[in-house]
C-alpha cells in the first residue's frame, strides 16, 4: 500500500512547492493574468472560486462514497496527513490508487505553471477546463503511459486541488489515465459546489 501512496505524495509535493517562496499572495494572484514566464502560457484566473475551507483538512469528504465507487471502483479510502496538505487515496480492488488533496496558499495555477516549466522534466499541459474551473496536467516524471497522472484544478486564484494516479495495468484506465483524474475532478467540483 505505501508503494502507491508514496507517489502521489511526491507529486503532490512537487506540484505545491515553489522556487521562490513569497513571491506570490493572495493580492498578486487575483489580479492580472501571471505568466509564469515570458515563454509559457498564460495562466487562467478562477472567476467563480470556490469555498473549499471544510475540504482541505477532509480531502476524503471531497467525493461522496458513490462517486468514488462509480468512477475508479473504490473499494476503500485512506487518509494521510501528507507533506504539504492532508490528502484522501482511494484504491479499487486491486490496489490501484487515485489520491486527492488541496493545495492552500501555495499561489494556485500560476504555481503549477511555473513549476512545471521551470523544472525542465516530466510534463505539462493546459487541460481543458474542468466542470468550468481552469487546469493543467503536470508531474515531474511522465509516467502517462504507465498508469500516472496528475491533474491540478484551480479553485481560487491561490490553492488548487490535485489529483493523481497510480494505476496498475488490471485497470481499464491504465492506458488513459489522465481521463480517469479529470473524472475524479469533475465528480470532486460537483461535491464542492453542492457543499456535501
Amino acid at each position: 500500500m505505501v508503494r502507491i501512496v508514496a507517489p502521489s505524495l511526491l507529486l503532490l509535493v512537487a506540484a505545491a512547492c515553489s522556487s521562490t517562496p513569497g513571491t506570490l499572495s493572495p493580492e498578486s494572484s487575483a489580479s492580472a493574468p501571471a505568466s509564469p514566464s515570458s515563454a509559457g502560457p498564460q495562466v487562467p484566473q478562477v472567476t467563480s472560486p470556490l469555498d473549499v475551507a471544510k475540504y482541505e483538512q477532509d480531502p476524503c469528504s471531497a467525493l461522496t462514497s458513490t462517486q468514488a465507487k462509480q468512477v475508479i471502483g473504490a473499494a476503500r479510502s485512506s487518509k494521510d496527513d501528507g507533506n504539504v496538505a492532508p490528502m484522501c487515496t482511494w484504491f479499487d480492488s486491486d490496489n490501484s490508487g487515485i489520491s486527492l488533496g488541496f493545495l492552500p496558499g501555495q499561489g494556485g495555477l500560476a504555481t503549477t505553471y511555473k513549476n512545471s516549466i521551470d523544472a525542465g522534466g516530466g510534463y505539462f499541459e493546459v487541460s481543458p477546463a474542468v466542470s468550468g474551473y481552469p487546469a493543467a496536467f503536470s508531474a515531474v516524471y511522465d509516467s502517462r503511459k504507465s498508469g500516472g497522472c496528475q491533474i491540478a484544478v484551480g479553485v481560487t486564484n491561490n490553492e488548487t486541488f490535485t489529483v493523481s494516479s497510480l494505476l496498475r495495468k488490471s485497470s481499464p484506465f491504465y492506458g488513459d489515465p489522465c481521463s480517469l483524474v479529470t473524472k475524479i475532478a469533475e465528480a470532486a467540483v460537483t461535491t464542492i459546489k453542492a457543499g456535501a
